[in-house]
């Protein structure tokens, strides 16, 4: 059953009585169940108020009270800060002070103590992370939640470690609440079961959100319109952004060759075009009618194949600087260093901890939702980054204690919505990082939050070959998509009946 702020007044009575019939009986004498909460009314629901002093809407979690129970989470180790935060580990910086904000408030509010153990779980190490869950399953060490990597957590779930959220009776979890994104919540649906979910939760989530930062000095330097006005008007597509980037490159240094000090009217690195896949309403694995999942047929598709094709021709045209490694070439340099157009990224490039140094420049810059494929798009679509967080519930739990931590994951959400959400996105990244709020650009990084969406075939990378990068790798690297689009999908459909639908399967159904 959800709780729901729609309580009835005459249910409210009767909770509050049975509160008081509850409060006659020996104080001293503690509960069968440890992990059965006291529950004491919702002051705010009861006075009809549902924002905080700042506006920012209230959850509906009832006051509990677990007795100090501690709750046992398993992080991974984050490219941005997202977990424990110890008091003297606080700095002055405001995104950890939101952090350990919202762990305290979430420990007061529940009467919880949360016992973080990070293990190293990102791309490289999957495995390791994935086999200490095993292990310390085996010997009778069931962790509440993890909070995985993406790549991991779709790992795990093959594997058979995750709750089905969707089966809680007694859940506390507020699904259609602001704080779990909505496109999230339907995506990461696999036949009738959910199994991890993200949102206000993960300060990554931020952090990876896909943008197109654009140069205003040059954008003046070249007599061109400031792209801004064409997110407006929602003729922001992929053909205005190579429209104006064509003729742009220059071979500044002189040396007769394409490198990092000429400038370009675009930068970016292969695995961050995908975007552009996802940014054009294409999936990479859904639903069909009996809910498998299966590969979209987006992905060998006529207008899959066309976009591929529009996108190698301007890669190839001289003015884009790409690289198709991580090694290759720094992609960002030519546009930190005030030569190049656009610049495609994560939106951490902006923020003071990017080694890039965007922050530090003296130029003033924009920042733009990914373009739509055409004018028929109705909206922006916004793919996050890969290093983000999925929090999931381990499974075999007893439900009494299942309850309890849907309560906390709830609170933490609802915290992150109201402490680190406001500290990193307003303060942090949309204000202080962007040099002149009053160019749109605020509302700019509004239309990118707004719109962020998800694919299973991105969480399962692992399992599905990485197909996800397979379309802008192979135009990357100078091929046609449309030449190995049928054959990769075959492949790919391969890997996903035997690495993913079949495992889920089994241990889930």
């Amino acid at each position: 059953m959800k709780k729901t702020l729609a309580i009835l007044s005459a249910v409210l009575a009767l909770v509050m009585s049975l509160t008081l019939f509850a409060s006659c009986g020996d104080p001293e004498t503690p509960p069968d169940d440890t992990t059965a909460p006291v529950v004491v009314t919702d002051t705010d629901a009861v006075s009809g108020a549902n924002t905080d002093d700042n506006g920012y809407l209230l959850d509906d979690l009832p006051e509990l009270n677990f007795g100090d129970e501690e709750i046992k989470i398993l992080n991974w180790d984050s490219e941005r800060v997202e977990f424990e935060i110890k008091e003297e580990q606080l700095n002055g910086s405001i995104v950890p002070e939101a952090i350990y904000n919202r762990n305290l408030n979430t420990e007061a509010r529940m009467h919880v103590k949360l016992v973080w153990h990070e293990e190293q779980g990102a791309n490289p190490n999957i495995g390791p992370f994935c086999q200490h869950v095993e292990q310390q399953y085996a010997a009778g060490n069931i962790y509440d939640m993890i909070a995985a990597y993406t790549r991991t957590a779709g790992t795990l779930l093959t594997m058979g470690y995750y709750q089905d959220l969707n089966q809680i009776d007694e859940s506390y979890l507020n699904l259609s609440q602001p704080w779990w994104p909505q496109r999230l919540i339907e995506t990461m649906q696999i036949g009738n079961g959910l199994y991890f979910v993200s949102g206000d939760i993960s300060t990554n989530l931020l952090h990876f959100m896909y943008g197109i930062y654009y140069n205003k000095q040059m954008l003046a330097d070249l007599n061109l319109e400031d792209p801004v006005k064409f997110v407006d008007e929602r003729t922001w597509t992929i053909d205005k952004l190579i429209e104006m980037s064509k003729g742009v490159y220059i071979d500044s240094d002189t040396d007769g060759s394409a490198s990092e000090g000429d400038t370009y009217g675009f930068c970016s690195i292969y695995y961050h075009l995908d975007a552009f896949y996802t940014g054009s309403g294409l999936r990479l694995l859904e639903q069909d009618p009996d809910k498998l999942l299966v590969v979209s047929d987006d992905f060998s598709s006529d207008k899959c194949i066309t976009m591929c094709d529009k996108i190698a021709t301007w890669m190839t045209s001289g003015d884009c600087y790409i690289s198709s490694s991580q090694t290759s070439r720094k992609y960002q340099v030519p546009f930190v260093n005030g030569k190049a157009l656009f610049c495609q990224n994560r939106v951490y490039m902006a923020d003071q901890e990017n080694g890039c140094k965007l922050h530090d420049v003296t130029w003033d810059y924009g920042i733009l939702p990914t373009p739509l494929y055409n004018l028929d798009q109705e909206e922006y679509i916004t793919v996050v980054g890969n290093p983000f967080t999925l929090w999931g519930i381990e499974k075999d739990h007893d439900s009494a204690r299942v309850t309890m931590i849907t309560a906390v994951m709830e609170c933490l959400c609802s915290n992150g919505y109201r402490y680190t959400t406001p500290a990193l996105f307003e303060t942090n990244m949309k204000y202080r990082y962007t040099p002149d709020s009053t160019d749109g650009s605020m509302r700019m990084f509004d239309i990118i939050h707004d719109t962020i969406d998800f694919d299973l075939g991105r969480i399962f990378s692992k399992q599905d070959n990485y197909m996800s990068e397979m379309p802008t790798k192979v135009i990357s690297d100078g091929g046609s998509w449309g030449a190995v689009a049928s054959k990769q999908a075959t492949a790919v459909r391969k890997l996903v009946e035997a690495n993913i639908t079949k495992p889920i399967n089994e241990k889930y159904n």
